[in-house]
């Protein structure tokens, strides 16, 4: 029955060191997603490949044609006429809207660039895609998608489902593992060792799509985060299980050596005193 135990305590552990893996995964996801992460990222990305012009596979395969740059430059006459006589200049480039408002500086070059670039980068994070998660890579021409907030959402509801498996699991493991107390120590370990395999999961990524670095680094921002987050959470665990553990057998120590050591003696003197008398009986008989 031990074996037999153990043995699915042994499965239940594999499991749940893979969903704690995929729950890792799936945080690093949706929280480097977030909107000022992927706008402080995409902005030096998509600005340096719209004035370089050349950025091998991103640029022909992702990007195309994509220059805001020179979009910003070719209305920038445009706007000085414009602003004379009114507050903002709208244009719409590939689908997006820029407004640039008319203040002081507006018609200044980098205030343009920069002002079309944001309006661009929102645009891009809370478009409206109509299409599901996969399939937007045949529908849409450029994949933007992959850093909006459709792609945080999506992220978002495979770490709440990897986090409820990852609660099944430990609940399972409570059950069937033999030292209740152990259960801490068990899962903090595996949060432990699954928190080190994430730090693994940047360079899994780089060898298999190299070529997509810069939209990667994106995506695994808060990598270091994350680990320490997790690595923290399964050393606590850990300790708590340890505290648990020395508690739990100082509690049994004094319990037998007060309480139930009296007990056990006070009985002891009991059944021998019953004994005499009855031993007595017998010989007056």
């Amino acid at each position: 029955m031990g074996f037999f135990r153990g043995g699915i305590v042994f499965i239940l552990g594999v499991l749940l060191f893979i969903s704690f893996l995929a729950l890792n995964s799936f945080f690093i996801l949706e929280s480097s997603l977030k909107y000022d992460n992927v706008k402080e990222s995409l902005y030096p990305l998509v600005k340096n490949l719209s004035e370089s012009g050349t950025a091998g596979l991103i640029q022909e395969q992702v990007l195309g044609d994509f220059n805001l740059t020179k979009v910003a430059r070719d209305n920038v006459d445009k706007i000085k006429s414009y602003c004379q006589n009114n507050t903002e200049y709208l244009f719409s480039y590939e689908g997006y809207v820029v407004s640039i408002p008319c203040y002081a500086n507006a018609t200044d070059i980098d205030v343009v660039i920069n002002e079309t670039f944001n309006d661009v980068i929102y645009d891009i994070y809370y478009k409206k895609y109509d299409c599901k998660f996969w399939g937007c890579f045949v529908k849409t021409q450029l994949p933007f998608f992959l850093v909006s907030q459709k792609a945080r959402d999506y992220w978002k509801g495979k770490f709440y489902i990897s986090l409820i498996a990852s609660l099944i699991l430990i609940l399972l493991i409570f059950l069937f593992i033999e030292e209740k107390r152990n259960t801490p120590i068990v899962v903090g370990v595996l949060l432990v060792l699954s928190s080190i395999s994430i730090l693994k999961l940047e360079d899994v990524a780089y060898f298999f799509a190299r070529s997509f670095s810069a939209l990667i680094k994106i995506f695994l921002s808060n990598t270091q985060k994350v680990f320490v987050l997790s690595f923290a959470l399964g050393i606590l665990l850990i300790l708590a299980g340890i505290v648990l553990r020395i508690l739990g057998s100082n509690y049994m120590k004094e319990k037998f050596s007060k309480k139930d050591i009296k007990e056990i003696v006070k009985e002891e003197i009991t059944q021998e005193k019953q004994k005499q008398k009855d031993t007595k009986g017998k010989k007056k008989k």
